[in-house]
């Protein structure tokens, strides 16, 4: 009995032992399996950043933590888009306010037309026509702002009878001697645009401006491009193509149809252009521009051959006040041909002065004009550019060269009806004097008069609704004359007048 009391402790500890051995086993393998768990999620997490390192290589967006010295990505930049002010110059070439009204007046940026001439002009430090510079947005990773521009127009045409070219009013082409009543519709989308603009800030000189535009009159009766504006300019300092210095692209007339007044001087040339300040309201521009000899006569049926000995000079002076702006302009040249048959080269001298404004009458009402004359500045008028009317021989006998003066001058006046309705009348004039030289039948003096009422319906959508009369005469006394009605719609890609 004893013997069995003593060995009892004995017999529990060898059955408590392996009882306790196998309760615990499953808590280690809960524990072991929790470990492993442990283990895979720790090598996902590892794989998980790898890749993310993977993905951060190949959108170029290094841990900004890391990266010292790091400035913050201007909104501007990251959007495409700038606000609607001019950034500001580098420190050495800020202007004046007295330098920004001188370079764009604020009736200068006022002044509404349908044709929109001002948009391409340069300017006096490259400053810009609307200091809001709409539709302009900047290229990403850079400092160069552009706008890309334009219009969509349709002209819808129709003359009682024939007055020459279909899609463009010039009295000079009006048939003489005067055509029995012939009428005929037109349409066309030739005067429709587009352009681009490039403003680059360039570090301690100024602005940098590139522009070109196009437009749809590329060959006589065919809707092919052709180039109307191609230039750079850098500071104040123009080398390509556009508006001759002679011309004041600010004073334009608004008017719907495309050619303008018979008298209207309008030439873009290949040029290179100097602008400077001169102070108080005032700038001047010297151009040297290319040279054309618009001559064009038969000596016994033998055609002369126009040369250009030097380049044409041109130059203005301009005053810009707080009502609008006054221009003086005046063009040097050196007309000349080689006579037919082995004959000697004859040259003459040519020059020409235009005054030129348009400014505010009476509430938002502006007049504007041009008075030209000159001896050999057929070329840049409307009515006569093309003609080979710069210069002629003097009679029959006499083949020395004159270069043949004209007189011409254009008036307008714009009234506002409503904020998005108005009208303008329009008169020119040119009169040329001819030699005893030329045939009977060469041009003499035409006019031209226009009415119109235009009306901006929403946004950048514009009509307009134009009556037009245009006579000519030749040096014979013959003359005719025709009207001509035309409609238009134009839609602008960018609105530059928010206020019309």
């Amino acid at each position: 009995m004893q013997t069995t009391l003593k060995t009892m402790p004995l017999l529990v500890a060898l059955l408590w032992v392996p009882a306790q051995i196998m309760a615990q086993e499953p808590a280690n393998a809960q524990q072991e399996a929790i470990k492993k768990l442990q283990t895979k999620m720790e090598e996902m997490q590892a794989q998980m950043a790898g890749m993310q390192a993977e993905l951060d290589a190949l959108h170029g967006t290094a841990n900004l933590a890391d990266v010292k010295d790091l400035k913050p990505v201007p909104q501007s930049l990251e959007t495409g888009s700038i606000e609607r002010t001019m950034p500001p110059l580098p420190p050495a070439v800020q202007l004046s306010a007295e330098q920004q009204q001188t370079a764009v007046g604020k009736e200068t940026a006022d002044y509404v037309t349908f044709s929109e001439e001002s948009e391409p002009a340069p300017r006096l430090y490259n400053v810009p026509l609307e200091s809001t510079l709409p539709g302009f947005f900047v290229l990403p990773g850079t400092q160069t702002m552009l706008r890309i521009n334009g219009n969509f127009k349709t002209d819808f045409m129709f003359d009682v009878r024939p007055s020459g070219f279909a899609d463009s009013f010039i009295p000079s082409t009006i048939p003489v001697p005067q055509v029995s009543s012939i009428s005929n519709f037109n349409t066309s989308i030739r005067e429709s645009r587009f352009s681009t603009d490039f403003r680059i800030p360039v570090d301690g000189i100024g602005t940098a401006r590139l522009f070109m535009q196009m437009d749809f009159f590329g060959s006589l009766g065919a809707t092919t491009p052709r180039l109307r504006h191609l230039y750079a300019q850098l500071d104040n300092i123009l080398v390509g193509q556009t508006n001759t210095a002679f011309m004041d692209p600010d004073a334009w007339p608004d008017i719907v149809e495309f050619q303008g007044p018979t008298s209207g001087l309008l030439a873009r040339p290949p040029q290179a252009r100097y602008t400077f300040f001169l102070g108080k309201g005032m700038s001047g521009a010297v151009s040297v521009e290319q040279p054309v000899s618009d001559i064009n006569f038969s000596v016994n049926g033998a055609a002369a051959v126009p040369t250009t000995p030097a380049p044409d000079t041109a130059l203005h002076l301009r005053y810009e006040g707080e009502r609008g702006h006054v221009q003086l302009s005046s063009v040097f040249r050196v007309l000349a041909v080689q006579l037919p048959n082995g004959g000697p080269q004859e040259s003459t001298l040519g020059w020409g002065v235009s005054l030129t404004s348009t400014w505010r009458a009476f509430g938002r009402d502006a007049i504007n004009y041009q008075v030209a004359y000159g001896n050999g500045i057929s070329r840049y008028a409307g009515d006569t550019g093309g003609l080979g009317l710069d210069a002629a021989p003097r009679t029959q006998t006499d083949l020395s060269l004159k270069a043949l003066p004209l007189f011409a001058p254009w008036v307008s006046y714009q009234h506002w009806w409503t904020r998005s309705v108005r009208s303008s009348a329009t008169f020119g004039l040119a009169k040329l004097q001819n030699t005893e030289f030329q045939p009977g039948n060469t041009y003499h003096k035409s006019t031209y008069s226009s009415a119109n009422v235009i009306w901006n319906a929403v946004g950048s959508l514009d009509f307009g609704a134009e009556f037009m009369y245009g006579w000519v005469e030749e040096k014979n006394g013959q003359h005719a004359n025709a009207p001509r009605i035309q409609f238009s719609g134009r839609y602008t890609f960018v609105k530059l007048h928010p206020n019309e």
